[in-house]
């Protein structure tokens, strides 16, 4: 197998790792932010607190990890896959630079924002009918009455049999409206935060840590809109108030540049692991 082929599936392999363990950690964030939208799409809204007791109440605190599987295979596969194209468009850059060592900063910046958000497209159109299936088990309340899924697998198959195989992506238009600008807008900050970054300080967990929390935060709030029309759409529901455009905010906020900066972090450090496993077996062969 080709190095390439190598360092993009251990990337791969490292970004699902990353995700997988990120993302039932923060669970209760996405599950909180679903309600929220939900409810102030049907005139309801609630605030923080509000939200919070209300999810509670109808099944406990153990109601705040509504979905959690689904989460999982979502973030992990999604992450898997963003990040073994990622590495392989970075090897592609990487070699071009080699060849042409005057390029220009601004082409430097928009390669790594076409990286980022096709690569993200891709994760994404991918991954639709698992994020349908996260968003309607997140949801609770009236908004999910219809959608009493136990598992993953028995979701998918009951959304295909009432309402079919396309529907397993609805919603696939705003998920791309959030998530590509969200990618491209991150990965380009968080190139250019991590060279500022590393000026000051050396580079590991604490930088890339710093970079990859600004970076979402900005992305985060740019997008948010876009948001709120995917979980309308994949929850199929029918808008009853104008406002709401920015409902779910603070809990996506906070679980997007925790979960961006510590899956970025751990991601990081596992690649560097690899990297450095590889050279020492590489090292070993040649002797």
């Amino acid at each position: 197998m080709p190095s390439s082929q190598r360092n993009a599936f251990a990337s791969a392999a490292s970004g699902a790792l990353s995700g997988a363990l990120v993302s039932v950690t923060l669970q209760p964030f996405d599950v909180v932010r679903t309600r929220m939208q939900a409810d102030a799409t049907a005139g309801a809204a609630r605030s923080l607190l509000r939200t919070i007791r209300s999810v509670t109440d109808d099944g406990g605190v153990r109601n705040l990890w509504r979905g959690s599987s689904a989460t999982v295979v979502r973030v992990g596969c999604g992450a898997g896959v963003h990040f073994y194209l990622l590495q392989l468009m970075r090897e592609l850059k990487a070699n071009r630079k080699r060849d042409d060592a005057k390029e220009q900063p601004l082409m430097s910046v928009l390669t790594d924002a076409a990286m980022g958000g096709s690569s993200r497209a891709i994760a994404v159109s991918l991954l639709c009918p698992i994020t349908l299936v996260k968003t309607r088990m997140e949801a609770s309340g009236a908004a999910a009455a219809a959608f009493a899924y136990r598992s993953v697998p028995e979701a998918l198959v009951s959304i295909i049999r009432s309402e079919g195989v396309l529907a397993m992506w609805r919603g696939l238009i705003p998920a791309l409206m959030t998530n590509v600008p969200f990618s491209t807008i991150h990965y380009v900050f968080y190139t250019q935060f991590q060279q500022m970054l590393q000026q000051r300080v050396e580079k590991g967990p604490a930088s890339n840590f710093a970079a990859g929390a600004g970076a979402s935060i900005l992305a985060t709030l740019l997008t948010q809109p876009f948001d709120v029309m995917r979980t309308r759409a994949m929850l199929s529901l029918e808008v009853t108030a104008t406002a709401g455009m920015f409902a779910g905010l603070g809990p996506r906020l906070a679980k997007r540049s925790m979960q961006t900066a510590l899956l970025w972090t751990m991601y990081e450090e596992l690649w560097a692991r690899w990297k450095r496993a590889r050279a020492q077996y590489e090292a070993r062969s040649s002797e």
